[in-house]
Protein backbone atom coordinates (compact mmCIF):
# COMPACT_ATOMS: atom_id res chain seq x y z
CA UNK A 1 0.00 0.00 0.00
CA UNK A 2 2.85 2.39 0.82
CA UNK A 3 4.33 1.75 -2.66
CA UNK A 4 1.08 2.57 -4.40
CA UNK A 5 0.69 5.70 -2.25
CA UNK A 6 4.19 6.88 -3.14
CA UNK A 7 3.56 6.14 -6.84
CA UNK A 8 0.33 8.13 -6.76
CA UNK A 9 2.05 11.08 -5.08
CA UNK A 10 4.86 10.97 -7.73
CA UNK A 11 2.41 10.90 -10.65
CA UNK A 12 0.56 14.00 -9.44
CA UNK A 13 3.76 15.82 -8.61
CA UNK A 14 4.75 18.92 -10.60
CA UNK A 15 8.08 17.33 -11.60
CA UNK A 16 6.42 14.31 -13.23
CA UNK A 17 3.76 16.40 -14.97
CA UNK A 18 6.44 18.78 -16.34
CA UNK A 19 8.62 15.91 -17.65
CA UNK A 20 5.61 14.14 -19.16
CA UNK A 21 4.48 17.27 -21.01
CA UNK A 22 8.06 17.96 -22.18
CA UNK A 23 8.46 14.37 -23.45
CA UNK A 24 5.14 14.62 -25.28
CA UNK A 25 6.16 17.88 -27.00
CA UNK A 26 9.51 16.43 -28.07
CA UNK A 27 7.78 13.32 -29.46
CA UNK A 28 5.26 15.45 -31.38
CA UNK A 29 8.09 17.57 -32.84
CA UNK A 30 9.97 14.44 -33.95
CA UNK A 31 6.90 13.00 -35.69
CA UNK A 32 6.02 16.33 -37.34
CA UNK A 33 9.59 16.89 -38.52
CA UNK A 34 9.95 13.38 -39.92
CA UNK A 35 6.61 13.59 -41.72
CA UNK A 36 7.46 16.97 -43.23
CA UNK A 37 10.89 15.77 -44.39
CA UNK A 38 9.62 12.62 -46.05
CA UNK A 39 6.69 14.42 -47.66
CA UNK A 40 9.12 16.95 -49.10
CA UNK A 41 11.65 14.30 -50.19
CA UNK A 42 9.09 12.05 -51.90
CA UNK A 43 6.84 14.87 -53.17
CA UNK A 44 3.97 13.28 -51.26
CA UNK A 45 0.65 14.63 -52.47
CA UNK A 46 2.28 16.11 -55.59
CA UNK A 47 0.46 14.94 -58.74
CA UNK A 48 1.29 16.06 -62.28
CA UNK A 49 -0.70 15.07 -65.35
CA UNK A 50 1.27 13.28 -68.07
CA UNK A 51 0.78 14.87 -71.52
CA UNK A 52 0.04 12.76 -74.59
CA UNK A 53 3.24 12.66 -76.69
CA UNK A 54 2.22 9.79 -78.96
CA UNK A 55 2.11 10.46 -82.74
CA UNK A 56 3.82 13.81 -82.24
CA UNK A 57 7.28 14.70 -83.51
CA UNK A 58 10.15 14.51 -81.03
CA UNK A 59 10.98 18.15 -81.82
CA UNK A 60 7.60 19.18 -80.36
CA UNK A 61 7.91 17.23 -77.09
CA UNK A 62 9.36 20.14 -75.08
CA UNK A 63 6.50 22.36 -76.19
CA UNK A 64 3.91 19.69 -75.30
CA UNK A 65 5.37 19.30 -71.80
CA UNK A 66 5.31 23.07 -71.43
CA UNK A 67 5.65 24.36 -67.86
CA UNK A 68 4.97 20.99 -66.27
CA UNK A 69 7.81 19.87 -63.94
CA UNK A 70 8.58 16.85 -66.15
CA UNK A 71 11.56 15.65 -68.18
CA UNK A 72 11.91 13.25 -71.12
CA UNK A 73 14.53 11.00 -72.67
CA UNK A 74 14.68 9.18 -76.00
CA UNK A 75 15.39 5.49 -75.43
CA UNK A 76 16.04 4.54 -79.06
CA UNK A 77 14.80 4.81 -82.64
CA UNK A 78 12.78 2.09 -84.38
CA UNK A 79 12.72 1.66 -88.15
CA UNK A 80 9.31 2.38 -89.67
CA UNK A 81 9.27 3.72 -93.24
CA UNK A 82 5.53 4.46 -93.02
CA UNK A 83 5.95 7.20 -90.39
CA UNK A 84 7.55 10.62 -90.51
CA UNK A 85 11.09 10.61 -89.11
CA UNK A 86 11.06 11.30 -85.35
CA UNK A 87 7.41 10.38 -84.65
CA UNK A 88 6.85 9.31 -81.01
CA UNK A 89 5.55 5.73 -81.09
CA UNK A 90 5.95 4.80 -77.41
CA UNK A 91 5.94 6.59 -74.08
CA UNK A 92 6.22 5.51 -70.44
CA UNK A 93 4.34 6.44 -68.31
CA UNK A 94 1.28 6.55 -70.53
CA UNK A 95 -0.73 9.80 -70.92
CA UNK A 96 -3.08 10.73 -68.09
CA UNK A 97 -6.01 11.16 -70.49
CA UNK A 98 -5.86 7.45 -71.42
CA UNK A 99 -4.44 5.84 -68.25
CA UNK A 100 -5.88 8.10 -65.57
CA UNK A 101 -2.50 8.09 -63.80
CA UNK A 102 -0.55 11.08 -62.53
CA UNK A 103 3.11 11.30 -61.60
CA UNK A 104 5.33 13.26 -59.25
CA UNK A 105 7.41 16.28 -60.19
CA UNK A 106 10.67 15.73 -62.09
CA UNK A 107 9.47 12.36 -63.42
CA UNK A 108 11.29 11.34 -66.61
CA UNK A 109 9.04 10.31 -69.51
CA UNK A 110 10.75 7.67 -71.66
CA UNK A 111 9.93 7.71 -75.38
CA UNK A 112 10.80 5.80 -78.54
CA UNK A 113 10.72 7.48 -81.94
CA UNK A 114 10.52 6.29 -85.53
CA UNK A 115 13.21 6.48 -88.19
CA UNK A 116 12.91 5.97 -91.92
CA UNK A 117 16.39 4.59 -92.50
CA UNK A 118 18.61 1.89 -91.05
CA UNK A 119 21.86 0.20 -91.98
CA UNK A 120 21.84 -3.23 -93.61
CA UNK A 121 24.68 -5.58 -94.52
CA UNK A 122 25.41 -5.85 -98.24
CA UNK A 123 25.75 -9.48 -99.38
CA UNK A 124 28.72 -10.17 -101.63
CA UNK A 125 27.34 -11.24 -105.02
CA UNK A 126 30.48 -11.13 -107.17
CA UNK A 127 30.62 -14.19 -109.47
CA UNK A 128 26.90 -14.78 -108.97
CA UNK A 129 24.44 -14.56 -111.84
CA UNK A 130 22.89 -11.17 -112.45
CA UNK A 131 19.35 -12.40 -111.77
CA UNK A 132 20.35 -14.13 -108.51
CA UNK A 133 22.35 -11.10 -107.35
CA UNK A 134 19.45 -8.71 -107.91
CA UNK A 135 17.06 -11.03 -106.03
CA UNK A 136 19.42 -11.32 -103.03
CA UNK A 137 20.02 -7.57 -102.83
CA UNK A 138 16.30 -6.83 -103.16
CA UNK A 139 15.55 -9.18 -100.25
CA UNK A 140 17.80 -6.98 -98.09
CA UNK A 141 15.89 -3.83 -99.01
CA UNK A 142 18.46 -2.64 -101.56
CA UNK A 143 18.01 -1.49 -105.16
CA UNK A 144 20.30 -2.26 -108.08
CA UNK A 145 21.69 -0.50 -111.11
CA UNK A 146 23.27 -2.76 -113.73
CA UNK A 147 26.10 -1.80 -116.08
CA UNK A 148 27.12 -4.29 -118.75
CA UNK A 149 30.71 -4.62 -119.94
CA UNK A 150 32.14 -6.86 -122.68
CA UNK A 151 33.28 -10.21 -121.31
CA UNK A 152 33.95 -13.60 -122.82
CA UNK A 153 34.58 -15.17 -119.41
CA UNK A 154 31.86 -13.86 -117.07
CA UNK A 155 28.81 -13.91 -119.29
CA UNK A 156 25.80 -12.86 -117.25
CA UNK A 157 27.78 -12.91 -113.99
CA UNK A 158 28.53 -10.05 -111.62
CA UNK A 159 32.09 -8.86 -112.08
CA UNK A 160 32.01 -6.07 -109.47
CA UNK A 161 29.59 -4.43 -107.04
CA UNK A 162 29.93 -0.84 -105.89
CA UNK A 163 28.24 1.70 -103.65
CA UNK A 164 28.65 5.37 -104.55
CA UNK A 165 31.46 4.46 -106.93
CA UNK A 166 33.52 2.44 -104.44
CA UNK A 167 33.93 -1.34 -104.29
CA UNK A 168 31.90 -2.96 -101.52
CA UNK A 169 33.92 -4.70 -98.83
CA UNK A 170 32.87 -7.84 -96.97
CA UNK A 171 30.71 -6.92 -93.97
CA UNK A 172 30.01 -3.40 -95.23
CA UNK A 173 26.75 -1.72 -94.20
CA UNK A 174 24.78 0.86 -96.18
CA UNK A 175 21.45 2.63 -95.60
CA UNK A 176 18.43 0.56 -96.56
CA UNK A 177 16.97 1.37 -100.00
CA UNK A 178 20.44 2.34 -101.30
CA UNK A 179 21.41 1.66 -104.92
CA UNK A 180 24.08 -1.00 -105.47
CA UNK A 181 25.86 -0.72 -108.81
CA UNK A 182 26.44 -4.10 -110.44
CA UNK A 183 28.94 -4.61 -113.26
CA UNK A 184 27.84 -7.61 -115.31
CA UNK A 185 29.76 -9.37 -118.06
CA UNK A 186 28.17 -9.59 -121.52
CA UNK A 187 29.31 -11.67 -124.48
CA UNK A 188 30.99 -9.75 -127.30
CA UNK A 189 31.03 -10.68 -130.94
CA UNK A 190 34.08 -10.66 -133.18
CA UNK A 191 36.02 -7.55 -132.09
CA UNK A 192 39.68 -8.26 -131.30
CA UNK A 193 41.86 -6.03 -129.10
CA UNK A 194 45.64 -5.69 -129.10
CA UNK A 195 47.40 -6.88 -125.94
CA UNK A 196 49.28 -4.08 -124.10
CA UNK A 197 52.79 -4.80 -122.81
CA UNK A 198 52.73 -4.28 -119.04
CA UNK A 199 56.21 -5.65 -118.23
CA UNK A 200 58.22 -3.57 -115.75
CA UNK A 201 55.25 -1.45 -114.61
CA UNK A 202 54.09 -1.24 -111.02
CA UNK A 203 50.66 -2.69 -110.27
CA UNK A 204 49.23 0.83 -109.94
CA UNK A 205 50.75 1.90 -113.28
CA UNK A 206 49.30 -1.18 -114.95
CA UNK A 207 45.85 -0.48 -113.50
CA UNK A 208 45.99 3.09 -114.80
CA UNK A 209 46.30 1.70 -118.34
CA UNK A 210 42.79 0.24 -117.94
CA UNK A 211 41.06 3.20 -116.31
CA UNK A 212 38.07 4.29 -118.38
CA UNK A 213 38.28 1.25 -120.65
CA UNK A 214 35.80 -1.61 -120.67
CA UNK A 215 37.46 -3.48 -123.54
CA UNK A 216 39.86 -5.47 -121.36
CA UNK A 217 40.10 -6.25 -117.66
CA UNK A 218 43.13 -6.65 -115.42
CA UNK A 219 43.77 -9.19 -112.67
CA UNK A 220 46.95 -8.85 -110.59
CA UNK A 221 48.85 -11.47 -108.58
CA UNK A 222 51.69 -10.61 -106.18
CA UNK A 223 52.59 -13.67 -104.12
CA UNK A 224 55.63 -11.98 -102.54
CA UNK A 225 53.76 -8.88 -101.35
CA UNK A 226 53.42 -8.92 -97.56
CA UNK A 227 53.08 -5.20 -96.80
CA UNK A 228 51.43 -2.20 -98.41
CA UNK A 229 54.90 -0.96 -99.37
CA UNK A 230 55.57 -4.25 -101.17
CA UNK A 231 52.39 -3.85 -103.20
CA UNK A 232 53.26 -0.26 -104.12
CA UNK A 233 56.79 -1.15 -105.23
CA UNK A 234 56.09 -4.51 -106.90
CA UNK A 235 56.61 -4.58 -110.67
CA UNK A 236 55.21 -6.83 -113.35
CA UNK A 237 57.57 -9.69 -114.20
CA UNK A 238 55.25 -11.55 -116.58
CA UNK A 239 51.74 -11.49 -117.96
CA UNK A 240 49.27 -13.74 -119.69
CA UNK A 241 48.37 -13.56 -122.49
CA UNK A 242 51.84 -12.43 -123.56
CA UNK A 243 52.08 -9.15 -125.51
CA UNK A 244 53.52 -9.07 -129.00
CA UNK A 245 53.12 -6.96 -132.12
CA UNK A 246 50.52 -9.25 -133.63
CA UNK A 247 48.86 -10.63 -130.49
CA UNK A 248 45.15 -9.87 -130.09
CA UNK A 249 42.43 -11.18 -127.78
CA UNK A 250 38.61 -10.87 -127.83
CA UNK A 251 37.09 -7.74 -126.33
CA UNK A 252 36.15 -8.32 -122.68
CA UNK A 253 39.00 -10.71 -121.93
CA UNK A 254 41.14 -10.58 -118.80
CA UNK A 255 44.90 -9.99 -118.70
CA UNK A 256 46.59 -11.52 -115.66
CA UNK A 257 49.82 -9.94 -114.42
CA UNK A 258 52.33 -11.47 -112.00
CA UNK A 259 54.30 -8.94 -109.94
CA UNK A 260 57.19 -9.14 -107.52
CA UNK A 261 58.54 -6.58 -105.01
CA UNK A 262 62.06 -7.82 -105.79
CA UNK A 263 61.85 -7.38 -109.56
CA UNK A 264 64.86 -5.89 -111.35
CA UNK A 265 63.81 -2.43 -112.52
CA UNK A 266 66.83 -1.82 -114.62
Amino acid sequence: MRFLKKLGNFIISKKFIFNFILFGLVWILIIWGSTSYFNSYTNHGDAVEVPNLLNNNVNDVSQLIGEKPLKYEVLDSIYNPDLVEGTVIYQNPMPTDSSGLKVKSDRVIQIRVSKRSRLVYVPVVVSKSNRFAEAVLMSKGLRTKVRYVPSNEDQGSVIAQKFEGKNIMTGQQVPINSVIELTVGKRTVGKMIGIPDLSGLTINEAEQRFVGSSSLRLYSVCSGCETKSDSLNARVIRQTPVASDSSKIPEGSTITIFASPNADTQ
